[in-house]
């Protein structure tokens, strides 16, 4: 008898402990600002990509496309006050996988009259009140059937391929999805510990088989390039897997984000990777030291526009798979336009750099220079190299050719562990470059090849042989993983050499200021966490892809100028 009231004791609590158990955490979490912050952010940046020229024009446009959307009653219904969220809800298998986003409503009535603004629409579902069965637009890719169920609060619930109505039980409450802290526009944070194993495996196999459809598809295709593709097609599978089944163990959350900062123009897209203290990823991540670019003095405040970089040659498979394009690019150079006679110095060039990329040395620099007295620029750009005597030779053999060597001056120049070469870059050119390349560098621009111990330097305009002396002598330097700075005084007048009339609206959208202002930045930072940050400056980027969009000719003229 006692033994039979345990029993019954024991069932009961354990009923009453299922009874009460909280919903399975879930494996993504996303949570937004409030719509009204939203859409006051989106405005800005609308505003700010327009500039004086066009930004009140673009931010009216905007207001009228929301308008023509919504209808006269816009936003009524969710409450555009407070915030969203939203969660994944993920099964073994994909097709059983679904996604719940919680929204704040005013009341149901009007809610439901909103979704059939956004052109989503609701059924009252029969004999459940409070539930209803959604008409999606794009129903294909939440194929067992949605819902929508509001809870007290304010508080709207839309299970998407849920199939039958989610017991309200099962849902997560909105204060355990918010993050207060959090003050991001928009994030998506990933727990990998809670992420079903079958179901990632099934898409790491996805991978793999997308990845060897591809390597069929090229089959035996003859050349270097399918060869280097196939290298990709094998190593990066590997590396995702790789990663993706470390994570999963040893990491605790990754966090994706997305800011702007209306002082700034910045737009900010954000990684953060928080490891499980004591695994050998916070071991690898501790480790990763700031970054530093062997060209980062090539930058100076003569630059018009700059591009400083580091490949992310982290993982053995990522140097492979840039080694092997490097080599494809050399082997395939005697199907390009190239003059057959400068083909063995690019290719040694190029075999040069791919060994530096295999062994990690990813730094590059791409410098615009000028104008100088005359009102022209310099080129250069600059490479991390490996072995350097291979193209030094191949140089000096070009030297001896009868036609070129008369235009070739070796070691015009010395620089700290190499030498600076003069060579008719011009030659390479059709026609020595048009008339728009000579207003930018000059009839028959000086061009410098300069060859150093773990560098090489290919320079052209009236500066080439100092600028590529001082970037062959540039020391290492903190820097950004990736940046794209631009002076818009300097460019100003490079747009003008080739067009006055295009000169005048480049100043009309991006103005004439004589500073240098980052449009893109990509930091990379390791320690307890690690961050990686790119930003892009609205007032910067964009627009000036607005200006080509307005205009077909300014940025056609530039790169006709200095493409070679």
């Amino acid at each position: 008898m006692r033994s039979r009231f345990l029993s019954a004791l024991v069932a009961a609590l354990a009923l009453a402990g299922a009874a009460s158990a909280d919903p399975p955490k879930p494996a993504v979490v996303i949570q937004a600002q409030p719509v009204s912050r939203v859409l006051t952010d989106v405005r800005e940046v609308v505003r700010q990509v327009g500039g004086a020229a066009q930004g009140e024009a673009m931010a009216k446009d905007f207001e009228k496309g929301l308008k023509e959307t919504l209808g006269e009653k816009g936003f009524d219904g969710l409450d555009i006050n407070r915030p969203v969220a939203a969660y994944a809800v993920l099964k073994d298998k994909p097709e059983d996988c679904g996604l719940v986003v919680v929204l704040p409503v005013t009341a149901e009535k009007d809610f439901v009259a909103f979704l059939e603004r956004v052109h989503i629409k609701a059924e009252a579902a029969d004999g459940k009140k409070g539930v209803y069965e959604l008409d999606l637009p794009n129903d294909e890719m939440f194929p067992k059937g949605s819902h929508l169920q509001f809870v007290p609060g304010g508080w709207a619930y839309l299970t998407l391929n849920d199939g039958d109505p989610t017991d309200p039980k099962e849902f997560v409450a909105i204060g355990d999805l918010l993050n207060n802290a959090d003050t991001a526009l928009v994030s998506v944070r990933v727990y990998p510990g809670r992420l079903p194993p079958k179901l990632v495996a099934a898409g790491l196999d996805g991978v793999d088989m997308m990845a060897g459809g591809f390597k069929m598809f090229i089959g035996n295709a003859p050349g270097a390039g399918p060869k280097a593709m196939a290298t990709a097609l094998d190593e990066g599978p590997k590396l995702v897997r790789r990663y993706a089944e470390a994570a999963m163990k040893e990491a605790e959350e990754v966090r994706f984000a997305a800011a702007f900062d209306p002082a700034t123009g910045d737009k900010a897209l954000e990684l953060v990777v928080t490891p499980k203290p004591g695994t050998a990823l916070a071991k690898e991540l501790a480790a990763v030291a700031p970054t530093a670019n062997r060209f980062a003095a090539v930058v100076t405040k003569d630059a018009a526009a700059a591009v400083l970089f580091k490949a992310p040659l982290f993982a053995k498979e990522l140097r492979d798979i840039a080694g092997a394009f490097a080599d494809a690019g050399a082997a395939e150079l005697n199907d390009s336009p190239l003059p057959e006679k400068l083909r063995p110095l690019v290719a040694e060039g190029l075999k040069g750099v791919g060994r530096a990329w295999r062994a990690g040395s990813g730094d590059g620099a791409l410098v615009l220079n000028g104008p100088n007295a005359d009102g022209k620029f310099t080129v250069v750009a600059a490479l991390a190299l490996d072995d350097p005597a291979a193209l030094d030779k191949a140089l000096r053999e070009l030297a001896k050719d009868a036609d070129l060597g008369k235009e070739i001056e070796l070691d015009a120049a010395k620089a700290a562990g190499g030498s600076v070469h003069k060579v008719p870059l011009h030659r390479v050119l059709p026609e020595g470059g048009g008339e728009s390349f000579a207003k930018v560098f000059g009839d028959k621009p000086v061009g410098a090849v300069a060859v150093g111990k773990d560098a090489v330097v290919v320079a052209f305009g009236p500066g080439a042989v100092e600028a590529a002396r001082a970037a062959l002598e540039a020391k290492p330097a903190p820097a950004a993983a990736v940046e794209v700075t631009a002076n818009m005084s300097k460019l100003h007048k490079l747009v003008a050499l080739t067009d006055p009339m295009e000169g005048q609206m480049f100043a009309k959208m991006m103005g004439t200021a004589d500073k240098s202002v980052p449009a893109l930045r990509v930091t990379v930072a390791g320690g307890e966490k690690l961050t990686v940050r790119a930003t892009v400056n609205v007032q910067m980027l964009p627009r000036m892809l607005l200006v080509g969009e307005n205009s077909t000719t300014t940025f056609e003229k530039v790169g006709e100028a200095v493409k070679p």
